[in-house]
């Protein structure tokens, strides 16, 4: 019969923390010393970042570093396709708005036409006020007249030359007022324009237009001060190892116990041989 195979005992993940923490700690004074070694340890390795670092932005031997390529080269040439690239940009878009943006201002006034009516009423009208400045129209002419002329009179006055003066001049703030509140109208009537006008370029291009920019990055050269984790238990070398030798001596259990249910069989069979053999021949009894 073949030898029963035991499977290897469970991994214990206690044990394996404890060896693996053991070893850490057994180790940590070498790995300190290998690190601070001034040959080969962090501080040479630092300092030998630092001179391929100065050597890449300043050159050696005479070859031209980053610092030189992109003032000298890259970054002219990075601005003036910047500036080809925008006028591009920009051409299209005028074109674009030539061509478009008529039709997109009068299908926003298409779509509501009543809207549409009254502001271009209050267009006509700001546009009117304005141009008249201070004049009075005529019958507010009138109506100033008879008032300053009606006041005068009430004080028995309104004859002299003095009383022309007062009546000019008070006309003529009347005017100045009125040209005021015209232009104030006009200012008015020009957010209603802006706040119920379709941007053709924003209905055309959906963007305010906004230029490539060039992000050039001289170097990556942020090196981390933490030093990390020192210890570590849970260590995927160690973990990996553990695991390798519990299947490697699960492995040789089973090809041992296959190896011996081999051999087994094949005594079993050759002692069936020989014994199939003597019963076939009589004369081996005698």
């Amino acid at each position: 019969m073949g030898k029963d195979v035991d499977s290897p005992p469970p991994r214990d993940v206690g044990k394996e923390y404890r060896d693996t923490l053991q070893a850490q700690i057994d180790l940590a004074p070498d790995l300190f010393a290998a690190e601070s070694n001034s040959e080969y340890g962090r501080s040479a390795e630092a300092q030998l970042d630092l001179s391929v670092l100065r050597d890449t932005l300043m050159g050696v031997d005479g070859n031209p570093g980053l610092l030189q390529l992109y003032k000298e080269e890259t970054i002219p040439a990075l601005a003036e396709a910047d500036v080809v690239s925008r006028r591009i940009q920009q051409e299209a878009d005028i074109a674009s708005i030539e061509e478009l943006g008529g039709r997109a201002a009068a299908a926003a006034k298409a779509s509501n036409p009543q809207q549409q009516a009254l502001i271009d009423e209050l267009n006509n009208q700001a546009l009117a006020e304005l141009q008249a400045g201070n004049q009075l129209d005529p019958a507010l002419q009138r109506q100033t007249e008879q008032n300053i002329r009606t006041a005068q009179a009430d004080r028995g006055m309104g004859f002299g030359v003095g009383d022309v003066a007062s009546e000019a001049l008070y006309a003529g703030q009347v005017g100045e007022q009125l040209k005021r509140q015209r232009q104030q109208f006009a200012t008015n009537v020009i957010g209603v324009n802006s706040a119920t006008t379709a941007d053709p370029f924003m209905a055309i291009l959906g963007r305010s237009g906004v230029s490539p920019n060039a992000a050039i990055g001289v170097s990556g050269q942020g090196q981390s001060m933490n030093p990390g984790q020192v210890f570590n238990p849970e260590s995927a070398y160690a973990g990996s190892l553990y695991a390798n030798n519990f299947n490697a001596a699960n492995n040789a259990a089973i090809a041992q116990a296959n190896a011996n249910a081999g051999v087994i069989g094949g005594t079993i069979g050759a002692v069936g041989s020989l014994g199939g053999g003597a019963l076939g021949n009589p004369n081996i009894f005698g």
